[in-house]
């Protein structure tokens, strides 16, 4: 179990039922970065269609330059109001042009087709991300998947929710401009009130359930293990969870990370 500060993050990322059976690899990354004062989760979905042959590399790079842009800021000290500034515009620019600059390094160092020079829609990927502070939240995602914040109630409610697709179609970190499809949001709280968790996972997840809220429920679920168990049960068991959630349910691939307080267990 990771610890920063109060805050913990855990995670898992497991091959889809039907990647196993095709033989195929998983397409969704797990990236979950703590230092003393910030805890940073990140997981990606990539497209994996015919035109997106290498996006597993894409969602790769996605999490990993997203978890180090957001921690050069934080580690700079900025406030919720700075970043509130910032990432509108700023942010989410600065992501499209760090994750573009990793895909065309790792075409060239694979020495893929060199026919086209963006090469970008090869590696198209979602990207979801919560980085937690002691005085804020900061909520990233472009493409769907669902980032769910629950309170210590049992309240529940989605954040950076994607308008309807059109389709399979989905906002992606390819796109020309694709600055513009990342929705954000800052969560300011004080430990005083009650500390929230936080999942976020790629769309593998909540396609299992039935409904969206049989996908709340398991959120609200996770908290009460957390309370009952303890994260290291939670951590030690999503594994498997998560593959059974696949086999039972979409066959998808699943990237799931959990951030909260470490202190909640009784």
């Amino acid at each position: 179990m990771m610890k920063s500060g109060n805050w913990t993050a855990i995670g898992s990322v497991v091959q889809g039922a039907i990647h196993v059976r095709q033989d195929a690899p998983c397409q969704d990354a797990l990236y979950i970065q703590v230092d003393e004062h910030y805890t940073i989760a990140c997981v990606a979905d990539g497209h994996g269609s015919a035109s997106c042959p290498y996006s597993s590399d894409g969602a790769q790079a996605a999490v990993q330059v997203a978890a180090k842009l957001l921690a050069s800021m934080l580690e700079k000290d900025l406030t919720a109001a700075v970043i509130s500034a910032q990432k509108e515009i700023w942010l989410p620019r600065q992501l499209e042009t760090h994750w573009k600059e990793a895909v065309r390094t790792i075409h060239a160092e694979k020495g893929r087709d060199d026919a086209d020079p963006f090469p970008y829609i090869q590696y198209g990927t979602t990207l979801l991300t919560i980085a937690a502070t002691a005085s804020f939240v900061f909520a990233l995602q472009i493409g769907d998947g669902d980032i769910l914040m629950i309170d210590q109630s049992g309240n529940a409610r989605l954040l950076l929710p994607m308008e309807e697709k059109v389709g399979e179609d989905t906002e992606s970190l390819c796109l020309t401009d694709a600055w513009k499809y990342i929705r954000t949001q800052i969560i300011p709280w004080n430990s005083a009130d009650g500390a929230p968790l936080f999942l976020l996972s790629t769309d593998g997840y909540a396609n299992g359930f039935a409904n969206t809220a049989g996908f709340v429920k398991a959120g609200v679920d996770f908290l009460q293990l957390w309370k009952d168990e303890g994260m290291d049960y939670i951590n030690k068991n999503l594994p498997d969870w998560l593959r059974l959630s696949s086999e039972k349910g979409s066959g998808d691939d699943i990237a799931l990370a959990l951030v909260g307080f470490y202190s909640l267990h009784h």
